[in-house]
């Protein structure tokens, strides 16, 4: 099942342009991104079917375990963790306690 993926063609006003909403003006509340999201936004628009995604979201969870690696071998190489680290973890619970 590929789907094709269409960039919307309805126009938006621009944020903080007014609106007209039933002959009152509203204003539309600014989001500012940053460059990174910026960059995601436009390769996201060049997204035309369903294989091209899957792509992307491996390519951005490739790029992430790598960060996470990279973090890791520097928490190791530096001493702030070891096998009794690891151990500790093993160990241990983050759930979050609900009261009952």
């Amino acid at each position: 099942m590929d789907k094709t993926y269409k960039t919307p063609t309805t126009e938006v006003p621009c944020a903080g342009e007014p609106v007209a909403t039933y002959g009152q003006t509203a204003r539309v509340n600014r989001t500012v991104f940053n460059e990174a999201q910026i960059e995601l936004l436009n390769v996201m628009a060049s997204i035309q079917n369903d294989d091209e995604l899957m792509a992307l979201k491996h390519a951005i969870s490739e790029f992430f375990a790598r960060r996470a690696d990279e973090e890791l071998e520097r928490l190791w190489q530096s001493g702030e963790w070891s096998e009794q680290t690891l151990h500790d973890l093993q160990n241990t619970h983050y759930r979050t306690p609900y009261k009952r």
